[in-house]
């Protein structure tokens, strides 16, 4: 089966086609403990306009087990982890259970647009890596904007905000696989790595809904999330020093799970990297904010 996609290419355009009998776009799902919104998350991948697809949905050793609602879609399977690994174990569990040509990503509290996937697809005509934008559940549908990347975005891509990796859609024989020792920053790694490898393309499109919620996000504390800013920070401190305004952004984050976490020196600490990187306005605010008295409770 071959497709072939137009629509604002800069290049040649490459048909897209499936492997033999394997699907051509396996969605990947790493689940724990959220049987009601993983619900609502796959009804959007059975909403999709594209039907060529399958879905890897990983259990990753949930309490309860996972059950997946019926009636199941064929397309559906499950997989159970036997530990709970983490985000990126799941995903790399789901990498290697993909049977897909291409390959892309659903939180299991997130929403596919009914055209998410053709908007991957669409964008995998023209670039080895494709994104769409993103916006929250909540938010009025007219809005249209996100970051445009294209070409090579190695020295660009940690400057703003990444996108969620439910916008991505790639080869699953290019997607590299997540590192498991980056509990809560294993997507900001991903996206480099994949960056440093391959090209991109933006279809400036919303095809993925992110849902802001007060929910249980496990291994997601703010201190844990402060210790691995900081584990990749020094890793990739080479790219870091040729990059401040990625490194500024990245000590900012830094600075401000601190505060949520109650370390008050450590996010003065990343404030002050953070202004000596790149000053402006709002990195002297959140600097001046940090030197204030911590306040006392309320008797």
């Amino acid at each position: 089966m071959g497709l072939l996609y137009a629509g604002g290419a800069r290049r040649p355009l490459r048909t897209v086609t499936r492997e033999g009998d394997a699907p051509l776009v396996s969605i990947i799902v790493p689940t724990y403990d959220r049987a009601a919104f993983l619900t609502e998350a796959l009804g959007s991948v059975v909403a999709q306009t594209v039907e060529d697809w399958e879905c890897v949905v990983v259990d990753d050793g949930s309490p309860e087990p996972v059950s997946l609602p019926g009636p199941i879609d064929p397309r559906i399977r499950l997989v159970r982890r036997a530990v709970n690994g983490g985000p990126a174990a799941a995903r790399n569990t789901g990498l290697v259970e993909a049977r897909g040509t291409f390959v892309t990503f659903l939180d299991d509290d997130d929403l596919y647009t009914t055209d998410r996937l053709a908007l991957g697809l669409q964008g995998v005509g023209r670039e080895p890596v494709a994104v769409c934008w993103v916006r929250f559940v909540d938010e009025a549908t007219k809005r249209q904007q996100g970051r445009r990347l294209e070409g090579d975005v190695s020295d660009t891509i940690l400057d703003g905000l990444t996108p969620s990796l439910g916008a991505v859609t790639l080869a699953r024989e290019l997607a590299p696989a997540f590192d498991d020792r980056l509990d809560n920053l294993e997507d900001i790694d991903w996206w480099l790595r994949t960056a440093r490898a391959h090209r991109f393309t933006t279809v400036p499109s919303v095809g993925y809904l992110f849902r802001r919620h007060a929910g249980a996000r496990h291994r997601t504390d703010a201190a844990s999330r402060v210790a691995d800013n900081l584990r990749f920070l020094e890793r990739e401190a080479a790219y870091f020093e040729r990059h401040p305004r990625a490194a500024a952004l990245r000590w900012k984050r830094v600075g401000l799970l601190a505060e949520v976490a109650g370390d008050r020196r450590q996010a003065r600490t990343a404030f002050a990297r953070a202004l000596r990187r790149r000053p402006s306005p709002a990195a002297v605010k959140h600097f001046l904010r940090s030197l204030r008295p911590a306040r006392k409770p309320a008797r």
